[in-house]
């Protein structure tokens, strides 16, 4: 017999939490003798619904929910023109500005994903973000890197940016409801509750009158997961990379491009890999930085020696 598959509820941000429930009681609506099977749930469940909807309801007719949303795209562009100025810089014909990237690369990595953050996250790491970059430690390799502007107004729109969350907040706390995250805490529970009652009825169930139902909320779910799911990156720390061949001397930057397998997949540079090299003019050990980008994360050192 067929089960109710597992919501990734952790995935489901904003308005698709809601909508997800939403669904789910329009398919109880639909199949009576489902929802006689989990009558002594339903009450509390449709109950918080119309609180999680008066929320979402508040959230959507805000007048700073647009303004929050411009803010966080111009937050979300001047964090990815950085970090793009900055692996440009990787490549400089200047080694000064090469190890100025090199540091500052690093930093950011540190950091993930900002813009995928949720907008307290992300503000938070922002302004951690520009105060370290404004810092005597990295205020100069930020200049040398022409990023002293970028800091300066990626600092005014974050401000902005908290202002307006503040602002929003204020407007909010001043209704009387719950905070979202607890009722959905609730919500979520007597979901699963509901959904073990209908998979146990419908194991005992010889008619098949689950069946349906089970189906279409499958494909609901289904669908919830895979559009709001994103994965985190595979790590390039555990991929294979062929040894580098003995380089020669040439008096300048040597910059060999390893060949890296991740599992059966070998991964293309400056597409799934970006490079850091260090000590890589001198005779010697040189060391090569993999870094993953897109779809790849981490970082892992490998070395080459030039005679």
């Amino acid at each position: 017999m067929k089960k109710i598959i597992t919501i990734l509820f952790r995935y489901l941000r904003g308005e698709a939490h809601y909508r997800f429930l939403s669904l789910f009681d329009q398919l109880l609506a639909e199949y009576s003798a489902v929802k006689n099977v989990v009558a002594a749930f339903y009450s509390r469940f449709s109950d918080l619904l119309a609180q999680e909807k008066q929320i979402v309801d508040a959230q959507k007719s805000s007048d700073y929910t647009e303004q929050i949303a411009a803010a966080d795209h111009r937050d979300d562009r001047l964090i990815i023109g950085i970090n793009e100025t900055v692996r440009a810089a990787l490549y400089h014909f200047d080694p000064n500005i090469v190890a100025a990237a090199q540091s500052l690369s690093l930093r950011l990595e540190a950091f993930g994903d900002i813009p995928n953050k949720s907008y307290e996250e992300e503000a938070a790491a922002i302004g951690i973000l520009v105060d370290e970059f404004q810092s005597p430690e990295y205020s100069t390799k930020v200049n040398l890197l022409g990023l002293t502007p970028w800091i300066s107004e990626l600092a005014e729109a974050v401000a902005d940016f908290e202002q307006l969350l503040k602002r929003r907040n204020v407007e909010q706390s001043d209704k009387p409801q719950q905070r979202l995250r607890d009722i959905r805490k609730e919500i979520e529970l007597v979901y699963r509750d509901m959904t073990a009652h209908i998979n146990s009825a419908a194991t005992l169930d010889t008619t098949g009158a689950y069946t349906e139902f089970i189906n279409r909320l499958n494909t609901q779910i289904a669908y919830f997961n895979d559009h709001n799911h994103h994965p985190a990156p595979k790590s390039v720390k555990t991929a294979n990379v062929a040894p580098v061949p003995v380089q020669a001397y040439t008096g300048k930057a040597i910059t060999p491009i390893p060949v890296v397998h991740l599992g059966e997949v070998e991964l293309t540079f400056a597409k799934d890999f970006s490079l850091v090299y260090k000590n890589n003019i001198e005779r010697g050990v040189a060391e090569i930085g993999i870094v993953g980008k897109g779809a790849y994360a981490g970082r892992k050192n490998v070395t080459f020696n030039i005679e």
